[in-house]
């Protein structure tokens, strides 16, 4: 677990306190980039204080005690050192009979929370499909000569002449003097190739379905988080 980050802020009367006060930290071990002396006053001291982590009322305190000249120091340590940077400060703080009838800001401080997430993994199974093979049927077109034979009639016309001997007889005799044409036209025949598709066999694919069942095994994680407590509490004086 992470170690949280403890800002300290004291205000001391003048600057030879808070120098005094600085030099005390320095001889407990504190180094010289976790101390500093806060320069603005007003507005922008209130802003730099709440970007910290303040709470506006508690930087305004602060912002009013430097406008009232005192000196702000800063101490950015881990939480284990706060307890002792804290006692070492408030033995160069403001005294009451030096206060009288101004404000004193309290020594306060502020804790920065880093988040430690908690996390486990659940186990979930999508099904997809995957190719195992088939049947793929494929026609061609193939030709090939064949013969067949028929017989085909052809007809002719021609005209002879003959002699005949006999007499006409009743409705005859109309008819010979008659005038007419009579025509007798010969023919032939010829072939004719037709072709008609028809179904031989069949090929026919089938697909079955079937359902198993399967176990999927895996493994999962999750994390544990063990939480010591920091004692932190902010030491406030009047």
């Amino acid at each position: 677990m992470a170690s949280d980050t403890v800002l300290v802020v004291t205000s001391f009367e003048d600057r030879e306190r808070a120098d005094q006060a600085i030099d005390a930290l320095r001889q407990e071990g504190f180094r010289d980039q976790e101390i500093k002396v806060l320069e603005g006053k007003g507005k922008a001291l209130m802003n730099e204080l709440t970007e910290g982590g303040f709470e506006k009322e508690d930087a305004r305190d602060f912002a009013d005690a430097a406008d009232e000249g005192k000196t702000l120091v800063a101490a950015q340590i881990a939480g284990e050192k706060a307890d002792k940077a804290v006692s070492i400060m408030q033995r160069f703080e403001v005294s009451d009979a030096d206060t009288r009838g101004s404000r004193n800001a309290e020594a306060r401080r502020r804790i920065r929370e880093e988040v430690v997430p908690i996390a486990e993994e659940e186990l979930s199974v999508e099904k997809y499909k995957v190719g195992q093979g088939g049947v793929r049927v494929t026609t061609e077109v193939s030709e090939q000569p064949v013969e067949q034979s028929v017989t085909l009639r052809e007809e002719h016309v021609e005209a002879k002449r003959r002699v005949a001997d006999r007499p006409l007889k009743g409705e005859e005799v109309e008819g010979a003097f008659e005038e007419k044409t009579v025509e007798m036209m010969g023919s032939k025949e010829e072939a004719e190739v037709r072709k008609e598709a028809r179904v031989t066999g069949e090929v026919v694919l089938t697909k079955e379905t079937t359902e198993r069942e399967k176990t999927v095994s895996d493994t999962v994680r999750s994390t544990d988080v063990e939480v010591e407590e920091v004692r932190a509490n902010p030491r406030k004086r009047k």
